[in-house]
């Protein structure tokens, strides 16, 4: 079993499509929400299991390609690369889920960061 007091992860390859990213972080005692839009790509298996065998088996993978944010731009503001993310028919819907997401947050209080290129 991978987690010593029980548990389980679910394995798989995320499906490619448009998605809006996003993160909460508490930051100098702030509540933070950083938010953009990648594109989940599909990648030949070998390349898949080349990642997999390079961090953790176990986990599900998502081969996202950032919109004008580097892997280390965004490592550099909170340092986890775990995200939630939410699947949109298109960029353009994409672009319209971030803004509504980014506006609710702000609206609870977070302060929000639209990390990248969302035209």
């Amino acid at each position: 079993m991978y987690f010593a007091l029980g548990g389980g992860t679910c394995k798989g390859v995320s499906k490619p499509g448009w998605i809006v990213w996003s993160r909460v972080f508490i930051d100098g005692g702030r509540l933070c929400f950083d938010t953009g839009v990648a594109e989940a790509v599909a990648l030949p298996p070998e390349e898949t299991e080349e990642r997999w065998r390079l961090t953790t088996r176990q986990w599900p993978i998502m081969h996202a390609v950032l919109k004008g944010i580097t892997r280390d731009q965004m490592m550099a503001r909170h340092k986890a690369n775990h995200i939630q993310v939410a699947y949109a028919p298109d960029r353009k819907g994409a672009r319209q889920a971030l803004f509504a997401k980014a506006s609710a947050m702000a609206e609870l209080g977070l302060t929000v960061s639209v990390c990248g290129d969302v035209k």
